[in-house]
């Protein structure tokens, strides 16, 4: 089979899988839930307090801004599931049989699950948008900067929560346990990066690494501007992107290798 065909074949496989599990309406249910419980809680919030010209964002992202939101954690889970799929019932080894090449499979499914990412995001921000317009009285829009300014942080969340998928399938794969994995993702912003942060030194390079640390960057991919650009020592959206996609690039690779050795 060549790899072309082999890669086809497996993204077959993966999308048929994805879409004959009940985990793929539950976690599309519970993203849709929680962008309007979010949105929900932040317009109610702004009826008592000033949120100011990023509320609006706040509302549509869940306070991913805090480099973790809960449509994250979801997107972690789902790419944990993947894994834990294999593990409960040898999916693996039976699509091994179709697709004799790991490396395809592996290809496919992060493929797979970027995109399943994504729609789990868009169906969140959806839905804390419905709630936003039709919450009576709210100020949120009213106080938003323009379009535009708003839309490249969408993005950037957008981004953040594929690249949370991402990294679940890959600490699922490597630590072979879903439950671990979608802890590690949970835990690394709010445990273990402010205990690496109080390591680093009071610099101006350790102020720029801490700002490279994975939340730090999620984090600023999701603010407005100028936040979004950092103090002139920080580093700014595009560098916070690169940083943020390496580090999910060395978990993903971790596993390709293994694959890899497995294949040969």
């Amino acid at each position: 089979m060549s790899p072309s065909a082999a890669l086809a074949a497996a993204w077959r496989l993966e999308v048929v899988r994805l879409l004959t599990v009940r985990s793929t309406a539950v976690l599309l249910v519970l993203a849709a839930a929680a962008g309007a419980a979010g949105a929900a809680a932040l317009c109610a919030l702004g009826e008592r307090t000033d949120l100011g010209r990023g509320g609006l964002l706040d509302a549509l992202t869940g306070g991913s801004a805090s480099g973790l939101s809960v449509v994250g954690a979801l997107a972690a889970l789902a790419g944990a599931l993947v894994v834990a799929g294999d593990a409960r019932h040898g999916a693996e080894r039976t699509a091994l049989v179709v697709v004799p090449r790991r490396g395809a499979l592996l290809t496919a499914r992060a493929a797979l699950v970027a995109a399943w990412a994504a729609v789990l995001a868009l169906a969140a921000v959806l839905a804390a948008a419905a709630v936003v317009l039709l919450w009576p009285g709210q100020q949120l829009v009213a106080q938003a900067p323009r379009p535009l300014v708003v839309v490249l942080p969408l993005l950037g969340h957008a981004a953040v929560v594929v690249l949370q998928g991402l990294a679940g399938l890959a600490l699922a794969s490597l630590l072979r346990s879903a439950v671990a994995a979608v802890a590690a993702v949970v835990a690394w912003p709010l445990v273990a990066e402010p205990v690496l942060g109080l390591v680093l030194p009071r610099s101006a390079w350790g102020d720029a690494a801490e700002q490279l640390l994975p939340a730090a960057a999620a984090a600023r991919l999701v603010a407005l501007p100028p936040v979004a650009a950092g103090p002139t020592w920080a580093v700014g959206t595009a560098a916070a992107g690169v940083a943020l996609t390496a580090a999910v690039g060395v978990l993903v690779v971790a596993v390709a290798a293994r694959a890899h050795r497995r294949d040969a």
